[in-house]
């Protein structure tokens, strides 16, 4: 049993639940998840060379990143400034209900315009360094003095505008200011398009937040995710017992994926192909290259984005994506509940992380090994290494 390669001329393969159904049944037939091949190897400096790690943190700024909840910047005049890979961030809602992401840096002299935090009102914005003053469109308003700059083009001095894009109910945006004419849409591809069909994911309500860091790189982060194999093991004290085990459906959409974890209960309950949700019988993973996860759940879903901060450091940004705001008591104690779970779950995975990290240097290992049922991992770093020599080929023109 193979994965089942996304075919562009055909989306509706992708999201076929008829096609999912009959994949996962076979899967359960003979208890194997997809597999590809016997497997391969990855070389452990891959995951400690500090060149390499500028080189994938560049090219991370190129790629589509969900930076904040859609939910965060609600209305017309609504801002947020933030910032994520050392970059200062300005997202601002235009009066037409558009979102513009900026550099948050002056023209004048590269001082941070806006400060850090969150507002309703965004008529201007003044640079507290000169008051160079940007429009909440980003068009340069007001120089002092202008008299002094006799050369000057007010209308090519705006913020530095950024690719930006909503869809899933995240706001993505490209951090590159090199890359503001790519097209996010098409870069998230099908797979958002299947992502964002699903029920309270169109717009969905960002909630319970959170960033924090984990002593690993940021890579044995994402191999966690494409692999079920430790799930019986690794996940004993919270999940394992919900799942089937070693059963993981891959679907592939250019350098995006889409991961299907059988639960117990499609064995357990053997449904009929009218009866199957596939949100009712197993985690629906979607994964956006490089370092962007979505874990659709039956009634909500969890995103977490991978921001690198050095070889052995990684800073994580949750965001729990829910159908609509809690209005009760009973209501909040049973999404934090689910955001409670999900956290134990992840804090299982990423002690595992700091485990492999704190081995690295150790010499036990010059290359880690996968498994014909672990390929999805080696798939992604033979991508991963693919797209940093296209960058390489790209700035050396």
């Amino acid at each position: 049993m193979t994965a089942s390669v996304f075919d562009p001329a055909n989306p509706a393969a992708l999201c076929s639940p008829s096609a999912l159904y009959e994949r996962a049944k076979q899967a359960v037939q003979y208890a194997q998840a997809d597999r590809q091949g016997q497997g391969g190897q990855i070389p452990v400096a891959h995951y400690r060379c500090p060149e390499r790690f500028a080189q994938e943190r560049q090219l991370l700024r190129q790629h589509p990143q969900a930076v904040v909840a859609s939910s965060d910047v609600p209305q017309p005049g609504s801002w947020l400034s933030l910032t994520r890979m050392g970059t200062p961030l300005l997202l601002v809602r235009q009066t037409d209900g558009s979102l513009r992401a900026f550099l948050n840096v002056c023209r004048h002299r590269g001082a941070r315009v806006v400060a850090e935090g969150a507002g309703d009102q965004a008529r201007g914005f003044s640079c507290p360094y000169h008051a160079w003053t940007y429009q909440a469109d980003g068009a340069l308003r007001g120089v002092p003095q202008a008299e002094g700059f006799g050369d000057l083009c007010q209308e090519d001095s705006g913020l530095r505008r950024l690719a930006c894009h909503e869809a899933a109910g995240l706001v993505w945006v490209v951090l590159d200011p090199e890359q503001q004419a790519q097209d996010i849409a098409s870069t998230l591809g099908p797979l958002m398009q299947d992502l964002c069909a699903l029920a309270g994911l169109q717009s969905p309500l960002g909630y319970a937040p959170r960033s924090y860091e984990v002593a690993a790189n940021w890579k044995l982060l994402v191999d966690g995710s494409f692999e079920a194999y430790h799930f019986k093991i690794a996940h004993q004290k919270t999940i394992a017992a919900m799942f089937a085990g070693n059963v993981q459906l891959v679907d592939e959409a250019g350098l995006n994926r889409r991961l299907y974890l059988l639960k117990a209960n499609f064995a357990r309950e053997q449904p009929a192909q009218p009866d199957f949700e596939p949100r009712q019988y197993g985690n629906l993973t979607y994964f956006f290259f490089p370092a962007s996860t979505m874990l659709v759940q039956p009634d909500h879903a969890q995103f977490s984005w991978l921001e690198p901060l050095a070889p052995d450091r990684t800073r994580v940004h949750e965001i729990t994506l829910l159908p609509q705001a809690p209005s009760t008591e009973k209501a909040e104690k049973y999404w934090q509940a689910n955001v409670d779970l999900y956290r134990r779950t992840l804090a299982e995975d990423y002690a595992l992380a700091e485990s492999i990290q704190q081995g690295l240097a150790s010499g036990a290992n010059d290359a880690f090994r996968y498994a014909s049922f672990e390929y999805a991992i080696g798939r992604f770093h033979a991508q991963l290494q693919q797209a940093l020599e296209n960058s390489n080929k790209k700035a050396k023109k």
